[in-house]
């Protein structure tokens, strides 16, 4: 592997970061882990958290307070519609990464409706799902080999 492929980029960790996902073709909303290179997919315990390789592209996109806030600045006529969602996502019972694409989503369309914004988070969830569970598979059929 070359010194460009494996280079890390590092972010504050709690921040939400896009990045490529190489296992299933998305773009993808994850969480940046204590150690600030690497990132977490997945609201489970088990997630193993994965490198942040400059070569997926990650950018950091804030968090649902700072896309309120842009959108108090930019288009105030809609924030009250954005905190009403936003409560109802907290208090979904849903995990934070499936609550905060549902807010990611909204915000990208500007469409506030709780059960499209939930049904567009779980669909990238549970595509990320797959492409975690192909990945396992990977490796643990490398770790046979050895």
């Amino acid at each position: 592997m070359s010194h460009d492929t494996a280079a890390l980029k590092d972010f504050e960790p709690g921040v939400f970061i896009h990045l490529h996902d190489v296992m299933t073709g998305i773009r993808k909303l994850a969480r940046v882990t204590e150690a600030g290179c690497t990132y977490v997919d997945l609201d489970s315990d088990d997630c193993t958290p994965l490198p942040i390789y400059a070569t997926l592209d990650p950018q950091e996109v804030g968090n649902m307070l700072g896309w309120g806030l842009h959108l108090v600045d930019s288009k105030p006529q809609l924030h009250p519609a954005w905190q009403a969602l936003c409560e109802r996502l907290v208090n979904s019972g849903e995990g934070v990464l499936v609550y905060n694409r549902a807010a990611r989503w909204s915000f990208d369309n500007l469409n506030f409706d709780f059960d499209q914004a939930m049904a567009a988070a779980k669909a990238e969830t549970a595509t990320i799902a797959r492409g975690r569970k192909a990945l396992d598979e990977m490796a643990s059929k490398a770790g046979a080999l050895t």
